[in-house]
């Protein structure tokens, strides 16, 4: 009789505690929800929704993760929070044309206010905004948006792509066309630029390079480095060899991070799965970068591992216990269910919890109608919250640490650790 009572309340007991370790603790889950977040890193449009190229349109789903292809209840809370409207998905071209109206006509309302007040919504004070700065208009201080300057111009500057993005710095070099040498391209082009962005407000710069190659940037001897830069002014990037490439790519970008330390800016590099399918996920696991952090003359230069190195995110963990390496949320709490980013919380919690992030990468796809950096913001704002607090809610069930330790973890990974990095800590606004 004791042991059919037993076989009776034990998977009762279990289900009891399954259910448990799947939901936070309510009190810490409000008093999260109600931290200013800064957004770490995002690819917001200062007062626009739609991308220059967009038009109603429906990806292929299949090319999306789940929770990207516009489908259920959360989308259904965001577009109601954000537009004022009720839709249930953005399946059909009635139901693109609503959203998108809806949108515009929001966005007209609340004009040059517009981005400040998606971010209201989903409770975030301040982004760190990939992109050049914007002029400031004179006496008045930056605002809730500070910027990260793509590097990336710097290290592919034979391309097309790249052509007119660096005009002002051909001018401001007094110079028309690349330079003849290495060194006078990082003398006369690059290093000038950094200082000029940096005199612009911007707070660190960005590097996707991972998109179309691995970010292992090996310890290139200059004088190769110089020889494959001169072979690729004559070749361009089309032309050139793979090694000359990369060479000159490795070179180039210890020279940025080098020149990033001085000038205290702190370098963003992409990590992990891109957006784009078909990209090849391992061009970004982290441990490639760690001879480049062993390098000494790096280690004054402060790195954030966006997109937290996922799916590499465990391998991510023990990096953040060197002194100068950071992690961000960015993208995982987009594609991840909350109780999947708390795993990945604990982790790097247990480790180095002051080098943790949040931030979104939200930005807006015109391939596909519901990805707009407004609802992508708000997903990633919700699903990181949830996640902290079901990550910090055992951590503090399990005798880990103290509520209280609970809540300082939380603030810091929402706001104060960006902060302090980018050395706004003092500027909070």
């Amino acid at each position: 009789m004791a042991l059919r009572a037993l076989r009776l309340v034990v998977p009762g007991l279990l289900a009891a505690s399954a259910a448990l370790a799947q939901a936070p603790e309510p009190k810490l889950l409000t008093e999260i929800g109600r931290i200013k977040a800064v957004d770490a890193h995002s690819r917001l449009l200062l007062n626009a929704v739609e991308p220059p190229s967009a038009a109603p349109s429906r990806r292929e789903p299949a090319t999306l993760p789940l929770r990207l292809r516009g489908e259920g209840p959360e989308w259904t809370r965001a577009w109601k929070a954000l537009y004022r409207i009720n839709l249930a998905d953005a399946d059909t071209d009635e139901n693109i044309a609503v959203l998108q109206e809806a949108r515009e006509k929001l966005r007209r309302e609340k004009g040059a206010g517009f981005a400040g007040a998606m971010l209201d919504v989903a409770g975030v004070e301040m982004a760190l905004v990939e992109g050049d700065p914007p002029p400031t208009p004179a006496g008045q201080a930056p605002g809730r948006f500070r910027f990260l300057p793509r590097a990336d111009i710097f290290l592919r500057p034979f391309s097309q792509d790249s052509a007119e993005a660096l005009k002002p710095f051909f001018i401001a070099a007094r110079t028309y066309t690349l330079p003849k040498s290495l060194d006078e391209f990082l003398k006369r082009i690059v290093t000038p630029g950094m200082e000029r962005w940096l005199g612009a407000g911007a707070v660190g710069v960005d590097v996707a390079i991972a998109q179309y190659r691995p970010i292992n940037f090996d310890d290139t001897n200059a004088e190769a480095a110089r020889g494959a830069y001169s072979r690729l002014v004559v070749a361009g990037e089309m032309g050139a060899s793979p090694g000359d490439l990369k060479t000159f790519q490795d070179y180039t970008f210890r020279y940025i991070a080098r020149e990033a330390g001085r000038l205290n800016l702190v370098v963003h590099i992409h990590t992990g799965m891109s957006r784009e399918a078909g990209r090849d996920v391992g061009n970004g696991n982290p441990l490639l970068l760690e001879p480049m952090l062993n390098d000494p003359n790096t280690q004054r230069t402060k790195f954030v591992l966006v997109h937290g190195g996922f799916p590499f995110d465990k391998e991510a963990a023990p990096i953040l216990l060197r002194p100068n390496v950071w992690a961000d949320t960015s993208v995982q709490d987009q594609v991840r269910a909350p109780t999947e980013l708390a795993e990945t919380l604990r982790w790097w919690f247990e480790l180095a919890p002051e080098k943790v992030l949040f931030a979104t990468d939200a930005w807006s796809d015109p391939s596909a109608a519901q990805l707009r950096w407004p609802e992508l913001t708000l997903l990633g704002a919700e699903t990181s919250r949830q996640a902290l607090a079901l990550a910090l809610s055992r951590m503090v069930s399990e005798g880990v640490i103290t509520r209280a330790r609970a809540l300082d973890i939380a603030e810091a990974v929402l706001r104060d650790n960006a902060l302090e990095l980018h050395g706004l800590s003092e500027k909070k606004e």
